[in-house]
């Protein structure tokens, strides 16, 4: 991680925003393709639990890894190296900026439900209601995450400032 701050403009950002979109929804749509075992779905479900715990708890930390842990096994699942390495450093939480659950418990909570829900359109085969959602909840632009290429979704920022702090 870089030892400066370095701000995005909005271009650079929705640019970014794009390309996560692109790793994930296509690891949906494989995952899709073959279907995803009982198994598999549990460990989802649980990990989608735990996000769920996280936001509702408050602990804003807890719920920006354990989204990411959800976001990870996602891509994992795919067994395709190139969409994790790709995902990884967009996945990564901001470790210079943890929003306290005043500033983000509202939105914690509405993206574990996101994670619950995409679980069970997963496990009923409701795909493209899973790729609505999943589109939907990566373009939610939830606070607190940047990566070392740039921000996975909106990253906190003050009141009026329409950068992007990257670390």
């Amino acid at each position: 991680m870089a030892s400066g701050v370095r701000c995005l403009d909005e271009t650079q950002a929705r640019d970014l925003l794009e390309l996560r979109l692109l790793v994930e929804l296509r690891a949906l749509r494989r995952l899709a393709d073959r279907g995803l075992s009982d198994q598999e779905l549990a460990v989802m479900r649980d990990l989608a639990n735990a996000t769920m715990r996280s936001a509702l708890g408050g602990d804003t930390l807890g719920y920006l890894q354990t989204d990411m842990s959800f976001h990870l096994h996602l891509l994992e699942l795919t067994d395709d190296r190139a969409l994790v390495e790709a995902g990884q450093p967009l996945l990564a939480p901001n470790p210079r900026h943890v929003p306290t659950a005043e500033e983000y418990g509202h939105l914690a909570a509405a993206g574990a439900r996101d994670h619950c829900q995409l679980v069970t359109m997963l496990a009923e085969d409701l795909m493209s209601a899973a790729d609505d959602l999943l589109r939907q909840h990566i373009s939610g632009s939830l606070p607190g995450r940047c990566s070392r290429a740039g921000p996975m979704t909106g990253i906190h920022c003050p009141q009026g400032n329409t950068q992007w702090p990257i670390g």
